[in-house]
């Protein structure tokens, strides 16, 4: 019940920062509690932006006083090794290499191609040296990751 309320504080808090909750995750024990909030926006993460948003929650939790034990908060992006979670974080991606797990039959596939276009049903992804060009619907979609430049 603590970590419901908790997270409904941070995702009202981020959202008046004009971002979006992409992860809470609390842990540790009893005077050493350690919470990290990964957030992302449309138009990016910065750093000004996670202190501010780190700022409220804090001064909410004390406020409420939820967490009434000693802990750590963390406010970061969530880094190219999370998952997309929503169809608006594809579009910042368009033109870097995605692999994407879909469901498909009784089981799941992997696509691997640079992210061509986005829509609001799904994606497309040029596979292959030839860009064979893949359409891959949003409700298939089983993990997402960018893939790393280097």
């Amino acid at each position: 019940m603590l970590s419901t309320q908790v997270e409904q504080l941070v995702g009202e808090c981020v959202v008046r920062h004009g971002a979006h909750v992409i992860d809470v995750v609390i842990r540790g024990q009893q005077h050493r509690t350690m919470m990290e909030v990964y957030v992302d926006a449309e138009s990016g993460v910065s750093t000004e932006l996670c202190a501010a948003i780190s700022r409220e929650i804090s001064a909410a939790l004390k406020m409420r006083s939820l967490l009434d034990t000693m802990y750590q908060l963390t406010v970061s992006s969530p880094g190219i090794d999370r998952p997309l979670c929503f169809p608006w974080q594809y579009r910042k991606h368009v033109g870097r290499d995605l692999t994407v797990r879909v469901t498909a039959g009784d089981g799941n596939e992997e696509h691997t191609g640079r992210l061509a276009a986005v829509d609001e049903q799904g994606l497309v992804l040029e596979e292959g040296k030839a860009g064979e060009q893949c359409r891959i619907p949003f409700e298939t979609i089983v993990r997402a990751i960018v893939k790393a430049p280097w």
